[in-house]
């Protein structure tokens, strides 16, 4: 078995199997993002991480600009053929191609878990934000790797755990303001998700 392959060959193999799995990855959420999806009707917003667009989809049906941004062009080229509307970004999430305060929003569901070092992308993300701008990020927390499967063999895609106080600690040190946090856990209370609500 293949394991722990970078997101960038392991999400080539995966991209046209990813959707299968889509209520498995909206129940990180539980349906947290909701109201901050809702609330970003008309402004300009990045999904960043933003793999086949089970965010930027939501996003353009809402009435949002979006930009998807992802590491994997065979990702955003599922994404491109369900959203044509979309804007796609091949890019990295810690050295985003966009200039400083191009949006109102930046969006990060699930990818936070594929960065060994969350700050850079913390930092990058405060960059292109407009001034009082947010950050709406999901930290979610595997608690065991997915074993996938193809014509090559078995696979996994190398995850980072990171935990909520140094994610919050993180976006602090780079001036970050928490409006909003809220830990996302299962029935034995072990966490899930920690979303995070970041004002520049």
């Amino acid at each position: 078995m293949d394991k722990r392959l970078d997101p960038r060959i392991g999400y080539a193999r995966y991209a046209w199997e990813y959707d299968e799995q889509e209520k498995h990855w909206d129940s990180f959420e539980q349906d947290k993002m909701k109201p901050y999806l809702k609330g970003a009707k008309g402004l300009k917003v990045l999904d960043a991480g933003a793999g086949t667009g089970r965010l930027a989809g939501r996003l353009h049906a809402i009435g949002a600009e979006v930009t998807a941004l992802d590491i994997s062009p065979e990702m955003l080229s599922v994404l491109s053929q369900k959203y044509p509307q979309v804007e796609t970004v091949v890019g990295d999430m810690g050295d985003m191609p966009f200039e400083d305060g191009t949006f109102d929003r930046v969006f990060c569901s699930i990818a936070l878990v594929h960065l060994k070092k969350i700050e850079p992308f913390l930092d990058e993300a405060y960059r292109v934000l407009k001034d009082d701008g947010k950050l709406i990020l999901l930290n979610t927390h595997f608690r065991k790797l997915m074993v996938l499967q193809d014509s090559k063999g078995k696979y996994t895609i190398q995850c980072y755990n990171h935990f909520p106080r140094h994610v919050v600690k993180a976006a602090k040190e780079l001036a970050f303001g928490i409006e909003h946090e809220q830990i996302i856990t299962e029935g034995d209370d072990v966490w899930v998700s920690q979303l995070l609500v970041l004002k520049k």
